[in-house]
């Protein structure tokens, strides 16, 4: 603990202090737009956007267009601050926001707070980016285990709004919802998709029309494809990105693929999509025929999760936040079972943390060897099958016990 905390103070909260980067700007110009009141329908315009970044006296490349209208809200108490002064200020916010995260999560398992603290350092970059680069990511984590918390205290109107807050944002909190519907808790659904279209409308009454149209038209179908500034780019690992770069042709981000094949890619996204939905619908089946309500609940949830990220168009180092509520989950229970294997899963999930991802940079857009630019993606397929084996271990592995 020790050992990490130093490691994140200086790699993370340092930099977060002291220096802006990628990508608070894009939120922070978004949200003093807001304040200035106009001109809301050019926020996708990349070049317009780059503008105002430096007209805000921030020297750092970024633009607008990956993100839906209410984010221009998250900064707005902030935004009439200069930008390193409201930088440092979110940074602070970040960090009670981890302290708030390891005492739910401490809540949740019944256990002290080393152990969160533990699994949120060994998210490592994740963690460490997220401060660095002033991203929302522990702030979607806090609704997204506080919703959690609240339906396991049997509050599932109040853990619904928790869910529905961020789905304008980032979508991910979506796929839960199709859980919980799947699971006929209509109430954690109502709620969120009621709070998600309040929340919808009221941007809408303030950004206007216009810079809705240009979302949908410019934005929403590229984000939601991972078509993300360079979508053929390692940095986003995702199976998109890997099978993009090995199949499609394009002049600027892709002249010399494996071999060019759009047909190929399109079948090989839909069918790992189909491949791995199938497996977390049979491991959520296994749960719920070998285990107890509160416990097939819980991991079926965590696998829900992992896979959600593991399906995802395009996942950055900081996204992995997102896995730690999953994570937690999943081991609590592993090491109930066996301390081998809940050691070789937190192992896993380390190495996701902490590989030196700018060596294996050098691989990509290299033809075949362009498999090897995409290791977290295949820690993170080598983590769920790992745990889909174990499930399927379970009664065995009790009965032997």
């Amino acid at each position: 603990l020790i050992v990490l905390t130093i490691f994140f103070i200086w790699k993370g909260l340092i930099p977060a202090y002291t220096s802006l980067q990628t990508d608070f700007p894009n939120y922070y110009t978004s949200s003093r737009l807001v304040l200035e009141g106009n001109h809301f329908e050019k926020f996708y315009d990349d070049v317009w956007f780059q503008e105002q970044i430096h007209r805000f006296g921030i020297n750092e490349q970024g633009k607008f267009s990956p993100f839906p209208p209410l984010t221009t809200l998250v900064f707005l108490p902030i935004a009439k601050l200069e930008p390193l002064l409201a930088k440092q200020i979110w940074t602070t916010i970040n960090l009670l926001l981890l302290v708030f995260n390891i005492v739910l999560v401490s809540s949740i398992l019944k256990t002290n707070w080393k152990i969160p603290l533990l699994i949120f350092l060994l998210s490592g970059l994740a963690l460490i980016n997220n401060f660095r680069f002033g991203q929302l990511y522990l702030l979607l984590t806090f609704t997204i285990t506080l919703g959690y918390y609240l339906f396991t205290q049997n509050e599932k109107t109040l853990s619904g709004i928790m869910f529905g807050l961020f789905i304008p944002i980032k979508y991910f909190p979506l796929i839960y919802i199709v859980y919980f519907a799947f699971k006929r808790e209509w109430k954690v659904v109502n709620a969120a998709l009621f709070t998600t279209l309040i929340l919808s409308l009221i941007i809408f009454f303030v950004l206007g029309f216009e810079m809705h149209k240009a979302f949908i038209e410019v934005a929403l179908p590229y984000h939601l494809s991972g078509l993300l500034q360079n979508p053929f780019s390692a940095t986003f690992q995702s199976w998109a990105s890997l099978f993009r770069r090995l199949f499609v042709y394009d002049a600027q981000f892709n002249p010399t693929p494996l071999f060019d094949s759009k047909i190929l890619f399109e079948i090989l996204r839909w069918f790992i999509i189909v491949v791995f939905s199938y497996l977390q619908y049979l491991v959520i089946k296994k749960c719920e025929t070998n285990l107890s309500i509160e416990k097939s609940s819980a991991l079926s949830f965590a696998t829900v999760g992992i896979v959600g990220i593991l399906l995802s168009p395009a996942s950055a180092t900081y996204h992995f936040l997102i896995l730690v509520l999953p994570f937690v989950l999943l081991i609590d229970y592993v090491g109930e079972i066996s301390t081998r294997w809940q050691i070789s899963l937190e192992l896993i999930f380390a190495i996701i943390g902490y590989i030196p991802y700018s060596f294996f940079t050098q691989y990509d857009a290299h033809g075949i060897f362009t498999l090897l630019a995409y290791p977290r993606l295949w820690l993170l397929t080598f983590l769920f099958l790992s745990w889909a084996l174990f499930v399927y271990e379970i009664p065995s592995r009790e009965t032997y016990q």
